[in-house]
C-alpha cells in the first residue's frame, strides 16, 4: 500500500496532488519533497528518509495544474490508505478575491492567476517589490556604476564620477555629472544578477553654487550589457520619456509598469539644466519577490526579540551600553549598534521572529565607537525553530559551513543572499572575523513562511 503511494509520487511528481481536501495520506521520500516544497518538516540534509504527508497539507503549497487523474495515478491512489474517488466540481476561484494589493484575478480550470500592480508580485500579489536596491546604502558598489563620461572641473582636479550618483550623497562633489562635450550621456548600473526593477528615484545637485539636474530621461535595460532594450510605451514602439527633477535637491520618483527584469539598467538624460548631473536610487526586489526588510530598521521587530551572547560598555558605563536591541540598520546616535563584550568566535547576535519565517537575505553594517571604526568582516549564520537545536547554514558545493563576506567599513551596507533560503523562527549571526570590536547593525530580508 505504502509502496504504491511512493511509486505514485515518483511517477507523476507533485503536480497531480489534488486540491479537493480528500484526507489521503501519501508516503513520500524526503529528498523528493525537498525539490518542490518549502516546508518546515522537510529537512535540508539530504537524508533518505520517507515521511508520511497528508495530501491536504501538500495542497497548500503546490501549483495546481490537474483536476482529473490519469488511469495510472487513479490506480496508484486507489491503493493508498483512505483514498476514495470524489466527483469534482469546478468553482470560480476569483469569487474569494485571492489577489491582494489591487491585483486582478483570472479564473482557470481548478486554478487562478493574479495580474499584479508593478510594485507587487507573488501568486497572490502578496510581496511588495519597491525596496531600495542599494545606491544610497552602498550595497551597489562603485565598480557596478559606469557612465559614458565624467565631468572634470578645477583643471581636472575635481571629478564627478559615476559612482557619486548616490541618492542624498553629501559633500562638495556629491553626484555624477557628464562631460561637457558628451552629446549622448548615459549612466548604468550592473546589478550583478537579474532583478525585478519597479522604479527609479532621481535627484540633482549643486555645482559651484549653481543648481544642475536632469529634467527628463529614458531608461534602457539589458541582461548582458551589450544588447539593450528601451523601456517603451505599452503596446507601441515609442520610448517612454520620464519626467525628472525641477530643482537640485528634491527627489523625484517614477515607477516602471510593467516592471523591468534585467541585470543592467541604463539611464539616458534627455533634457538637463546646465550639466546632466544626477543622484539616484533604483527600487525593486529579487526575482523571487520575497526579499523585503522584515523589521529591524523599522522597529517591527521589537527590542525583546533581539538578544546576544554578551554586551560591551564603553568606559564600563551603563549609558554607553551597546545592546543587541541597538543592532538596527542605519541606527543613529552615539551608541547605535550591538557590540560584544568579548572578541572571539563564540559571540552571536540572535533575532526571534516569533513565527517560522522565510529568510532570503541579510544586510550588515558596522559602526563607530567614539571615532573608532568597528565592523564584522565575515560571519556564519545559524537557524533554529525552538531556540535550542541549531543548524549552521551550509555551503552546499563545499559541504561545510558557509562563511559570508561582511563589511569593509563602518557605514556601507553589505547584502548577502541566502540561496536556498532559510525557513526558521530563530536566526543567529555568528561573527567570524572583525575589525576593532565585534560591532553590527543588521536587517533581515524575507517574508512570512508560506505554509
Amino acid at each position: 500500500m505504502h509502496h504504491s503511494a511512493t511509486q505514485f509520487f515518483h511517477v507523476v511528481e507533485v503536480k497531480y496532488v489534488n486540491r479537493f481536501r480528500v484526507r489521503t495520506v501519501v508516503t513520500v521520500p524526503v529528498h523528493r519533497l525537498m525539490k518542490v516544497l518549502p516546508v518546515k518538516y522537510v529537512n535540508r540534509f539530504r537524508v533518505r528518509t520517507v515521511v508520511t504527508v497528508p495530501v491536504h497539507r501538500l495542497m497548500k503549497v503546490l501549483p495546481i495544474e490537474y483536476v482529473s487523474f490519469s488511469q495510472t495515478v487513479r490506480s496508484a491512489l486507489s491503493k493508498a490508505s483512505g483514498w476514495e474517488e470524489r466527483s469534482v466540481i469546478d468553482v470560480n476561484e476569483c469569487e474569494k478575491n485571492p489577489c491582494k494589493n489591487g491585483g486582478s484575478c483570472t479564473d482557470l480550470r481548478a486554478n487562478y492567476t493574479c495580474q499584479c500592480p508593478g510594485e507587487y508580485m507573488g501568486r497572490n500579489c502578496q510581496y511588495k517589490c519597491s525596496g531600495p536596491l542599494g545606491m544610497e546604502g552602498g550595497i551597489i558598489s562603485n565598480q557596478q556604476v559606469t557612465a559614458s563620461s565624467t565631468h572634470r572641473a578645477l583643471f581636472g582636479l575635481q571629478k564627478w564620477f559615476p559612482y557619486f550618483a548616490r541618492l542624498n550623497k553629501k559633500g562638495l562633489v556629491n553626484a555624477w555629472s557628464a562631460a561637457e562635450g558628451d552629446r549622448y550621456p548615459w549612466i548604468q548600473i550592473n546589478l550583478q544578477r537579474r532583478m525585478r526593477v519597479t522604479g527609479l528615484i532621481t535627484q540633482g545637485a549643486k555645482r559651484i553654487g549653481s543648481p544642475e539636474y536632469v529634467k527628463s530621461y529614458k531608461v534602457a535595460y539589458s541582461d548582458d550589457g551589450k544588447a539593450w532594450s528601451m523601456f517603451k510605451v505599452k503596446d507601441t514602439d515609442e520610448d517612454v520619456i520620464f519626467t525628472g527633477n525641477t530643482d537640485n535637491n528634491s527627489p523625484s520618483a517614477n515607477s516602471f509598469s510593467p516592471p523591468i527584469e534585467a541585470q543592467y539598467i541604463r539611464i539616458y538624460p534627455q533634457v538637463c539644466r546646465k550639466h546632466c548631473t544626477l543622484r539616484m536610487e533604483l527600487l525593486g526586489c529579487e526575482l523571487t519577490g520575497c526579499s523585503e526588510p522584515i523589521g529591524m530598521k523599522t522597529g517591527h521587530i521589537q527590542d525583546y526579540q533581539i538578544t546576544s551572547s554578551s554586551v560591551f560598555q564603553t568606559l564600563n558605563m551603563d549609558m554607553f551600553s551597546w545592546e543587541p536591541s541597538k543592532a538596527r540598520l542605519d541606527k543613529q546616535g552615539k551608541v547605535n549598534a550591538w557590540t560584544s563584550a568579548h572578541s572571539d568566535q563564540s559571540q552571536w547576535l540572535q533575532v526571534d521572529l516569533l513565527i517560522t519565517t522565510k529568510i532570503t537575505g541579510i544586510i550588515t553594517q558596522g559602526a563607530k565607537d567614539f571615532g573608532h571604526v568597528q565592523f564584522v568582516g565575515s560571519y556564519k549564520v545559524a537557524f533554529s525553530n525552538d531556540g535550542e537545536k541549531w543548524f549552521i547554514y551550509q555551503d552546499e558545493k563545499q559541504q561545510k559551513d558557509k562563511i559570508f563576506q561582511g563589511n569593509f567599513d563602518n557605514e556601507t551596507h553589505r547584502k548577502n543572499v541566502l540561496d536556498p533560503p532559510i525557513y526558521a523562527r530563530f536566526i543567529r549571526i555568528l561573527p567570524w572575523s572583525w575589525y576593532g570590536r565585534i560591532t553590527m547593525r543588521v536587517e533581515l530580508l524575507g517574508c512570512p513562511e508560506e505554509l
